[in-house]
C-alpha cells in the first residue's frame, strides 16, 4: 500500500513537472514569436519613409515610394552608410530584447522634387518649390545621374558611391 502511494505521487510529481516544462516552452516560443512579429515592423530594403522628429527622437512612417510625400528610400539594413545617406537606427523587437534594425536612407528624388534640408538636428521634407523663395534651406532637385558624373550650372553634389547615383541640387526659387 506505501509502495503504492508512492509510486502515484511520484508518478504525479513527474506529470507536474512535464507539465510546467511545456508551459515554459510555450511562454518562451510565444515570446519569440512576438518578438519576430515585432522585427517585422521594422522597414525592409527598398520601402520609402517619411521621418518626423529630431534626429533624438526620430519616428517614421512607411510610405508608397510613388507617394509624393516619400523623402527617404531604405537603400541598406546593414549600417555602414554612405556619406549621402542618412543612418537610422531604430529598436525592434520587445523593450528589453536589445535589437536594433540598423538602416541607410537615401533621398527618394527625382528631377524637380524640392526638399527642405532642415538643420543638423531634423529630416529632410518634401516641400512645394515656391517655399524656396522665402528659405535657404530648400533645394530643388536638377537632375539625378549616375555616380561619377558633373553637376551642370552650378549645382551641388550630393554623390551616393555605394548606391552609385548622383543628386544634383539647386536652388528653388
Amino acid at each position: 500500500m506505501g509502495k503504492s502511494l508512492l509510486l502515484k505521487l511520484g508518478s504525479a510529481g513527474v506529470a507536474i513537472v512535464v507539465m510546467l516544462v511545456i508551459v515554459g516552452v510555450k511562454y518562451f516560443a510565444a515570446e519569440k514569436v512576438t518578438e519576430k512579429v515585432e522585427e517585422a515592423k521594422a522597414p525592409k530594403v527598398g520601402q520609402c519613409l517619411i521621418m518626423t522628429g529630431s534626429s533624438f527622437d526620430a519616428d517614421h512612417k512607411e510610405v508608397d515610394c510613388a507617394d509624393a510625400e516619400a523623402v527617404y528610400e531604405v537603400v541598406s539594413d546593414k549600417g555602414g552608410c554612405d556619406d549621402a545617406e542618412l543612418n537610422y537606427t531604430i529598436s525592434v523587437g520587445s523593450v528589453d530584447s536589445g535589437n536594433v534594425a540598423d538602416l541607410c536612407l537615401a533621398l527618394n528624388a527625382a528631377k524637380g522634387d524640392c526638399f527642405d534640408l532642415g538643420g543638423m538636428s531634423t529630416p529632410a521634407t518634401k516641400v512645394a518649390c515656391t517655399e524656396g523663395a522665402s528659405n535657404t534651406s530648400v533645394v530643388k532637385v536638377v537632375s539625378v545621374g549616375k555616380a561619377g558624373e558633373q553637376c551642370a550650372n552650378g549645382a551641388q553634389p550630393l554623390e551616393d558611391k555605394k548606391e552609385k547615383t548622383l543628386v544634383c541640387l539647386g536652388p528653388a526659387a
